[in-house]
């Protein structure tokens, strides 16, 4: 059965026609498909949509640097370029200065690096190499979900569980140490640098897993059964073969976990203790950027002093862009700015003649196999006339008695494992035991009680976040999905340079994305506003939104969208009733993923919103902060409500990526 065109204006035609083939009887009957419409409007106006779009998103990327530089010049012009590097800090007597905070922010984040590297490492190996593929799954599963955790509900766990327990058992057992307990001198407050570390470690664990999982998986399956058939055992393979390979990606992992806790403010602020002084113990207190910009930018003056803060917030970002980009290079392999390869868009195939490659030795990898490495002393099996042989080349030391060692260093990987697991799957269940007491119908009905005022509810502030996440969908949605089908329909140098702004932007500290909308929305207009917050939400969405697109676009296949050009369909037409459907399911995964992140944000709130009752982030930092323990208990009650949404919303973007896939194979 064949489909065939008929011509605009042609006279009507039945819509079956039965030719003769012979004497056979076979007959071919021809469907006679509609002209296809005009193109009309909508597809003279796609083509500049997709580059809106695209301008929108660089705009923002631009907005966002801009107006961190503009803020910032009057404390740079007033301090000489020396602001970036000066230790004296000290806001009450108008010494403003970068030095000491960085100096906190890099014991901080090494500290978190620290503990947090070998476990999240161990964890891949094990979730990779050693458990069962079921089990495997589901534990990935498990600690890529717990991810979406907010921030808010980490600190608040921290200030109000972990902050005591330091004080009273962990940092006296550390001072009291032989060798160790010099860096832990000094009272116990709880509150501490230490404390901040674990908690960064946390929190970038599941990244750090989810990341270094995918780069072990990436190896080739032929590596690993090569140096098993050499006798290799498990461990070795895992040391010898898997982890050289992997090296690149981890250290991407690595690098882009290190970007993660480099900018995290709010649950830094709430357990470091906030004071800006030389780091002289790591149980005593410090400040980092972050926590400094979340403390002094309220009470800073215009003028002056709020373009200090916002310096802070500028040397910040800078770290922040220089890790994220060193990590999406070593990540990617190339050049980050690299063009993709044209061939994602539909075109007219040619036949190419196939040719078989030559294969080359692997060689200056421990560990590694030699394949079509030609061996005089080997007989050739089933070779042709060129006599190509094949001689797997051991390591030294593989196949040795190792087998203790690698028991040991499989069990260390699984309890590493358990160690990443452990302190997520604890917060969710502490969350749930505190605030299920707490939680009733008249919590959830009742608006939210003033300052100083017993009872009161929860439902001014779920009513505000739900405002505040529909109009940043608003506001993105429409961007991320321009912006990706512009990457997808211009490959190019420019579409590079959007898809790197896209990976930078995503890897922003939310704080420095609340001081562009202060900025950008808030002193124009005079005042906070919903506006100004769901702006600085949108921000924060779109580049999540415009990477995830992208790959949902371009997992259509191009034979569709060629069968539908074939038969006189318009790009339009085609993006409209084949590119759109098929990708409609990634579309969705992308856009949870990304209101997910935005709905646990906290940072860019405490410069946009006018009150903490508007949103149930700032209702959580508000109570959670407070002495008082009905307002702890209302506080548990929030994060329990915010914790459910964020987990559901996290839940349903993983089925629905998933769903295709499984539908698929």
């Amino acid at each position: 059965m064949v489909a065939v065109p008929q011509a605009e204006g042609a006279l009507a035609r039945p819509a079956k026609a039965a030719l003769s083939l012979g004497t056979w009887g076979d007959h071919l009957q021809v469907l006679v498909a509609p002209a296809p419409r005009p193109a009309g409007r909508r597809t003279r106006v796609y083509g500049p949509a997709t580059w809106l779009g695209a301008a929108a998103f660089a705009s923002a990327v631009a907005g966002v640097a801009v107006s961190i530089a503009t803020g910032s010049a009057e404390a740079f012009a007033r301090y000489s370029p020396s602001f970036a590097w000066s230790s004296s800090y000290s806001p009450g007597t108008a010494h403003y200065a970068t030095g000491i905070l960085v100096v906190g922010t890099v014991v901080t984040t090494a500290l978190a690096l620290l503990l947090a590297a070998p476990v999240g490492l161990g964890a891949s190996i094990a979730l990779s190499e050693l458990v069962p593929g079921k089990l495997a799954a589901a534990a990935s599963a498990i600690i890529e979900l717990l991810a979406a955790v907010p921030s808010i509900v980490v600190g608040l766990w921290a200030l109000l569980v972990l902050s005591p327990l330091f004080a009273r058992d962990v940092e006296p057992f550390l001072g009291s140490l032989p060798l160790v307990g010099r860096a832990f001198g000094g009272p116990a407050y709880g509150p501490s640098i230490l404390l901040a570390a674990v908690v960064l470690a946390v929190m970038t664990l599941p990244t750090l897993v989810a990341l270094a999982r995918s780069a072990l998986a990436a190896v080739p399956r032929e590596d690993r059964e090569g140096a098993m058939a050499l006798g290799a055992t498990r461990w070795q393979v895992v040391r010898r073969v898997v982890l050289p390979a992997a090296r690149p990606g981890v250290k991407a992992a690595v690098t882009l976990a290190l970007g993660r806790v480099l900018g995290e403010a709010i649950a830094v602020a709430m357990v470091i203790g906030n004071s800006p002084v030389w780091p002289r113990s790591l149980s005593g207190p410090g400040a980092t950027l972050g926590s400094a910009i979340v403390n002094q930018f309220a009470e800073a003056q215009p003028g002056l002093q709020r373009s200090a803060v916002i310096g802070l917030a500028a040397v910040l970002f800078l770290l922040t862009v220089a890790v994220n980009v060193a990590g999406q290079s070593l990540r990617g392999g190339r050049r980050l700015w690299a063009s993709r390869p044209r061939a994602s868009r539909p075109r007219a195939s040619r036949p190419r003649a196939s040719r078989p490659r030559a294969s080359r030795p692997r060689a200056g990898r421990p560990g590694a196999y030699q394949r079509g490495a030609c061996s005089p002393s080997l007989p050739s099996a089933g070779a042709g006339e060129g006599g190509a042989d094949l001689a797997l080349v051991a390591p030294p030391g593989l196949g040795t008695r190792r087998r203790p060692r690698g028991q040991l260093a499989q069990g260390g990987c699984t309890l590493a494992l358990v160690a990443c697991g452990a302190p997520l799957v604890a917060l969710v269940a502490y969350t749930v035991g505190r605030a299920a007491p707490a939680l009733s119908l008249g919590l959830l009905v009742h608006p939210v009680a003033p300052f100083g005022v017993p009872g009161g509810g929860i439902s001014t502030a779920v009513v505000g976040s739900a405002r505040l996440l529909g109009l940043a969908l608003l506001l993105a949605v429409p961007v991320g999905l321009l912006a990706s089908l512009f990457l997808y329909e211009h490959p190019g140098r420019l579409a590079a340079v959007l898809r790197c702004s896209a990976d930078v932007l995503a890897g922003v500290p939310s704080i420095v994305v609340g001081i562009f909308a202060f900025e950008a929305v808030v002193r124009p207009l005079h005042r906070p506003s919903d506006l100004a917050a769901s702006a600085a939400l949108a921000v924060l969405m779109v580049p999540v939104m415009v990477r995830a697109n992208e790959e949902a676009v371009r997992s259509v296949p191009v034979e569709l969208q060629e069968a539908a050009a074939a038969l006189g369909a318009s790009r339009w037409q085609v993006v409209r009733r084949v590119v759109l459907p098929g990708s409609l399911p990634g579309l969705v995964a992308g856009n949870l993923l990304a209101l997910a992140r935005a709905a646990g944000e906290t940072a860019p709130l405490l410069f946009t919103l006018a009150a903490p009752s508007y949103a149930m982030t700032m209702l959580i930092y508000t109570l959670g902060t407070q002495p008082f323990p009905a307002a702890q208990h209302q506080a548990w009650a929030t994060a329990l409500v915010l914790l459910v949404v964020v987990l559901l919303l996290s839940a349903l973007a993983r089925a629905a990526a998933w769903y295709p896939t499984r539908r698929a194979q």
